[in-house]
């Protein structure tokens, strides 16, 4: 029977990459997350065989379980590790990778095993195109975003082990914590989001996408000149190629061209609805609908009729 690793940072992530594994096939599961062990509990209900809690202390980098997780792993050699894509989980992932002298795989999709080998899917060329990976090496290791599986439905019935593993202290310490603007945004998880880019001549304007995001429930995001040229949203709520990748039921782009970097973000959206006073833009050959017109001119009305 194989063994199975998870590694994610929240019992959210984990409970998706679990789903994931699950559906690929049956093995000896254990998932490393950074919860407590009361809330590694769900995790076994939720298709896990052994949970392994990590939760560092406030003094305490997530980098300092990296060295346990490399020992562990060259002591129980899983089959296939799928670790959260986040930040902290690909270079975790790639630090484990080379220490096992084991592929990586990043932003995997589909993943599946025929003939023996671990095949998957990636997106490359700016999610322009898909390519097919596989690989029989006996270690093969993954990172998955958010989205991409969907976690399994409890099953209180289910029991197993909880543990505790110790971090190994590194040379870096940390010395303090804060919030960052925008850190309790939560695009991944969101069905509803709104998304603001260059067509969007002044900051103030944004309080017209405000408006309609709180009229919707929705979530407010941006393209990337947005967050990291013009600095007006945080990165948090910046979509595209080298930012969040979401999966909502509902995404409506205000001011957006929708070059090839930002419609990797959105390309798993259910219904995506384009706002653009330019009928040429690119986002209109990738939107389910779209609504040709001056965005201050638009967003008044659609605000008003919800």
């Amino acid at each position: 029977m194989s063994t199975q690793w998870v590694i994610a940072e929240t019992a959210a992530l984990a409970a998706e990459l679990i789903g994931g594994l699950r559906d690929l096939e049956d093995g000896v599961l254990t998932a490393f997350v950074g919860v407590d062990a009361t809330e590694a509990k769900t995790l076994i209900a939720l298709g896990a065989d052994r949970v392994v809690a990590l939760a560092p202390g406030n003094s305490t980098p997530w980098e300092d379980y990296v060295f346990p997780l490399v020992d562990r792993a060259r002591t129980e050699a899983p089959d296939l590790v799928l670790v959260g894509a986040t930040r902290r989980g690909r270079g975790l992932a790639a630090f484990l990778a080379a220490s096992l002298d084991a592929p990586l795989v990043s932003d995997a999709k589909a993943l599946s095993r025929r003939e023996g080998r671990i095949q998957a899917d990636r997106m490359v060329l700016g999610g322009l195109a898909v390519k097919t990976v596989s690989t029989d090496a006996a270690t093969v290791i993954a990172t998955v975003a958010a989205g991409v599986y969907a976690a399994r439905a409890a099953d209180l019935r289910r029991s197993g082990p909880i543990e505790t593993l110790e971090p190994v202290a590194g040379r870096v310490r940390v010395t303090g914590r804060r919030l960052k603007d925008g850190g309790d945004v939560n695009l991944a998880g969101a069905k509803r989001v709104v998304g603001v880019g260059r067509g969007f001549a002044d900051k103030a304007d944004l309080a017209l996408a405000e408006a309609l995001a709180t009229a919707l429930g929705a979530e407010l995001a941006c393209s990337r000149p947005i967050a990291e040229f013009f600095k007006w949203m945080p990165e948090e709520r910046y979509i595209g190629i080298s930012g969040q990748a979401i999966k909502p039921d509902l995404y409506i782009a205000v001011g957006i061209s929708g070059q090839a970097q930002h419609v990797y973000g959105i390309r798993d959206a259910k219904v995506i609805v384009s706002i653009n006073k330019d009928e040429t833009a690119p986002i209109g050959q990738k939107a389910d609908y779209s609504i040709v017109g001056d965005l201050k001119e638009v967003l008044p009305v659609l605000t008003g009729a919800l």
